[in-house]
Parts: structure tokens; sequence; C-alpha cells
């Protein structure tokens, strides 16, 4: 008795193939859309750290002014 499952019950499946140079590897298959999210957010992050790093090197240079309050900026 070998058991078959009904084919409703079952999800349907799509063979994907895969290039000899990823065999091995971990890949990640992932929506367009996700994507397109993650990369977008991955930019911003990567300009975020881009701007802090160039505030820091200011900071180290002395180009960087303190202040007590905003009213201060304006002085």
């Amino acid at each position: 008795m070998s058991k078959q499952a009904s084919s409703s019950s079952t999800p349907s499946l799509l063979s994907i193939r895969v290039p000899k140079e990823l065999g091995g590897k971990k890949v990640v298959l992932v929506e367009a859309e996700q994507y397109a999210k993650m990369k977008q957010r991955l930019a911003e992050i990567e300009d975020t750290l881009e701007k802090i790093a160039r505030g820091e090197a200011a900071y180290r240079q002395g180009r960087t002014k303190t202040v007590k309050s905003l009213s201060e900026l304006g002085r």
C-alpha cells in the first residue's frame, strides 16, 4: 500500500534551474517587490553611515559647534 496525496491537497511545485556557479552556495528566493524594498533600504543605510562618518571626521578635526539650545545656532 503506497500513500498517494491527492492533487488538491499538495501545493504545486515549480522547478528552477540553478547555475553551477551557485551550486553548494546558500541562495535566497525573494519576491521582486520585497527585493526592491530591501535594495532601497540598503541604499538609505549606506547613505546614513556615510553621513555619520563625515560627521565624526568633522568632530575629530574640531569643525563642529556645541550649542545648548537651537536658538544658539543662528549666533
